[in-house]
């Protein structure tokens, strides 16, 4: 259910952990936790802007969403 909480929020924006964390009401090292689940799944990306470390639901290539079923 938590996994769920953290990709809903991460619908169209992108957000450090402490951000999630605040947002669903879930522990931080626990938010941390979860993210770090779902990169592993290939569902989250993180990447670094302004010297902050942000997350997002993962931007799949063309090819990816093409041959995603084969």
């Amino acid at each position: 259910m938590k996994h769920l909480k953290v990709l809903n929020i991460l619908k169209g924006k992108e957000l450090t952990a402490e951000e999630i964390s605040r947002e669903v009401r879930i522990s931080h090292p626990e938010v941390r936790r979860v993210l770090l689940r779902l990169a592993e799944q290939g569902k989250v990306e993180s990447f670094q802007k302004e010297g902050k470390i942000l997350w997002r639901l993962k931007q799949r290539t063309r090819e990816e969403e093409e041959f995603k079923y084969v």
